[in-house]
């Protein structure tokens, strides 16, 4: 069997993983920072901070895989406070990749990035040919954690690769990250009759991508190492819409569940907002299809309808009566 950790386990994503990974003959370890979940069978939740793990790494068996989703994930918090982002994303990581390289066994490492680690680009769609210009300290610090797992794979201390996500969606719920998820928290607001804001005309592309396809691409590249290992891969839907379009789109599900079609306001944007909320991003995908098989099962409307199904169905109160 299998020693598996899940790091960053109790996030948006993460809670999507460890719900996948259960279904494997894993036996799975589950860090959380300050959040742990239910112990059930098959899963060990260990709570400690990666910046400062003290002894508790080495508290914990050998791992086969790491499936690193931790971090600090705001472009604001980042901006507000960067010492705080870097010690997070790459000092934190870097910590667990100084522990495995300890292994006696070689461990694979998934290191779950963001598609804007590039920055803003012209040029559509983006893979793994565009050069790497990040344009905030959330990206400066997610593309340093990405680089220091290459250079361990170069030393030939482990193995492993990096995942560049689009915009995911899907499952998420109050309490995460405030900055993910949108289109959920999109959909939470308009089911309760609350306003949504646009800023400006929302006429930027975005790549959504449902978060089922985005955990079975995580759990596929272990099996694919030989393919994958030392590089970064870029991982999306490959279909692009406006945002407003998608908003509407949003607002119409949780209309046709309530009865009640919220407002949608366009307003100007704030000083404050970073330049790299107006990118426009395609996700072209086939690098990682080629070395793995991997394809995105869901189109934006199947998996907004699977992702608000399950928000219904644990919300029942919700619907339309």
């Amino acid at each position: 069997m299998n020693n598996i950790l899940i790091t960053g386990a109790s996030g948006m994503i993460g809670t999507a993983l460890l719900r996948r990974a259960k279904r494997e003959p894993w036996a799975i370890y589950a860090q959380g920072r300050t959040n742990v979940g239910e112990m059930s069978p098959g899963i060990t939740w260990v709570k400690f901070d990666l910046c400062n793990p003290k002894n508790a790494l080495a508290k914990l068996p050998e791992f086969d895989v790491v499936f690193h989703l931790a971090g600090q994930t705001s472009i604001y918090a980042a901006r507000d406070n960067p010492k705080f982002d870097l010690e997070t994303n790459a000092f934190g990581f870097l910590n667990l990749l100084i522990h495995l390289k300890q292994q006696t066994l070689r461990p694979f490492v998934v290191f779950v990035g963001t598609a804007t680690q590039v920055g803003a680009t012209e040029s559509l769609p983006i893979n793994e040919k565009h050069c790497d210009h990040p344009a905030t300290f959330y990206d400066i610090s997610k593309l340093t954690a990405e680089l220091y797992l290459k250079q361990f794979v170069a030393e030939g201390w482990l193995e492993g690769c990096s995942l560049r996500l689009a915009n995911v969606y899907g499952y998420s719920r109050e309490g995460q990250s405030a900055d993910r998820g949108i289109l959920d928290k999109v959909f939470r607001a308009a089911i309760k009759g609350e306003g949504i804001t646009i800023f400006g005309d929302g006429n930027y592309l975005r790549d959504y991508v449902f978060i089922d396809d985005v955990v079975s691409a995580i759990v596929l590249a272990p099996t694919a190492r030989e393919r994958v290992n030392g590089n970064h891969f870029c991982i999306g839907s490959g279909q692009g819409i406006a945002l407003k379009d998608a908003f509407c789109k949003v607002v119409d599900l949780a209309a046709e569940a309530s009865g009640t079609r919220a407002k949608i306001t366009h307003v100007d944007p704030p000083v404050e907002l970073a330049a790299i909320e107006f990118r426009n991003a395609i996700i072209d995908a086939s690098a990682y299809s080629e070395a793995t098989g991997w394809k995105p099962i869901y189109d934006l409307d199947a998996g907004l309808r699977a992702a608000f199904q399950c928000h219904l169905t644990s919300n029942p109160t919700l619907t339309r009566q």
